[in-house]
């Protein structure tokens, strides 16, 4: 799968953050390198982790126990982690009138039989788990901001 289709779409949940656009994409698409922890590591890969990430300026390599590929596209907004045969979470973040729309998405990489197989095996719980991921993002963000944050109607 390319970065532009990273496979079939899971889930999607939608978050604003009432901060400029830049503001929050210097957040959400930064990938430092070296040995991480806590808020140095890349959002991208959730809370929590310790992650050694090489690489840049647009395709890093993390070790996080398991190999984690995370790709950068700054014009268009977004950072993506995929692993594994069959995952990738994107986090897009867009310009809104209030600030800035950020979109979590969950996709589907893996192909035929064991393609149509993911969400109701590896993948199930994704929408329930992709809504908790970004309401953490979310307070992540406004924390580190200091500015508001909600989740949005899907």
């Amino acid at each position: 799968m390319s970065e532009k289709n990273p496979g079939a779409l899971l889930s999607e949940h939608l978050g604003l953050v009432e901060a400029p656009v830049d503001r929050v994409r210097a957040v959400v698409l930064n990938v430092p390198t070296g040995e991480l922890s806590g808020p140095d590591a890349p959002v991208v890969l959730g809370p929590g982790r310790t992650v050694t990430v090489s690489g840049g300026p647009t395709t890093f390599t993390a070790d996080a126990g398991t190999p984690i590929v995370i790709d950068v596209d700054r014009e268009a907004g977004w950072v993506q982690a995929h692993g594994e045969w069959w995952w990738c979470v994107r986090l897009q973040v867009e310009p809104h009138p209030d600030g800035a729309l950020v979109r979590r998405s969950a996709y589907n990489r893996a192909t035929g039989a064991a393609g149509r197989l993911v969400p109701y095996t590896v993948g199930r719980g994704h929408r329930r788990q992709g809504h908790a991921a970004l309401l953490g993002l979310l307070d992540d963000l406004g924390s580190r901001l200091g500015c508001d944050t909600r989740l949005l109607p899907e």
